[in-house]
């Protein structure tokens, strides 16, 4: 995990996000991490041993630097990047770097929508506000990431207000025949347009979910239906 980080022996993967008609509205970025010989490592093991050593913040942000380098790639569609907010401490500190690179790579902040995973995690709201005006301040959007069923993400959506809204992919497979998968998406997307949000549904693998999702008032999907993650991006 050390030589990881130091050698920055990491790269991103790009999984195509669609709107209604099937354009390429953006690609979420997906860290990918290589061992001395070249060998894939999955990232739940490197991202465990990162939290085991004390050592997510440095991950964390060699991952976000990373995909704003990928990012620059692509010209007039969004670029998702997951950030993990219980690794920044302090916004004006750790995010400095990331700010400076996606200048000096003349990357629009306007492109660039950072996704708040672990959400369940963070237990300091007004921490994590403060991370998100820091970005706001700057020009980029973010996203609230695996929302699912429970207080702690309804009343994140509440106080956050995202700019997007990704449904989490347990509540989208199966959707079209599950009765409890469809109230649940629908509480989520009344939310999601009560707060501003534009609402993502994310894990499709089938079409009739996309099409259920998409009948409902879903304007975003992502899935192994529409593509896998890939070296590169399907419009390059």
């Amino acid at each position: 995990m050390d030589d990881v980080i130091r050698n920055e022996r990491i790269f991103c993967h790009y999984q195509p996000i669609l709107s209604a008609d099937r354009s390429i509205y953006g690609y979420e970025l997906l860290a990918r991490f290589t061992g001395e010989e070249g060998t894939l490592i999955y990232p739940n093991e490197i991202f465990s041993a990162a939290r085991s050593r004390s050592h997510l913040y440095a991950l964390a942000r060699a991952c976000r630097m990373t995909a704003v380098r990928h990012a620059a790639r692509l010209e007039n569609v969004k670029a998702f990047i997951n950030f993990i907010p219980t690794s920044i401490y302090s916004p004006e500190h750790c995010l400095r770097s990331t700010i400076e690179l996606s200048i000096s790579l003349d990357v629009n902040p306007a492109q660039l929508i950072f996704e708040v995973v672990e959400t369940e995690k963070v237990e300091d709201l007004d921490h994590l506000k403060r991370i998100l005006v820091y970005y706001k301040e700057r020009g980029f959007n973010y996203a609230l990431d695996d929302v699912g069923e429970g207080y702690s993400t309804m009343q994140a959506l509440a106080e956050l207000m995202p700019d997007y809204m990704k449904l989490d992919m347990q509540y989208v497979q199966g959707i079209a025949e599950d009765k409890e998968k469809q109230r649940i998406a629908l509480k989520f997307l009344a939310k999601a347009k009560e707060v501003g949000a534009v609402p993502l549904a994310e894990g499709i693998e089938e079409q009739h979910d996309f099409e259920w999702l998409e009948e409902e008032g879903y304007e975003l999907f992502q899935g192994y239906y529409f593509g896998k993650p890939a070296a590169e991006p399907l419009s390059a």
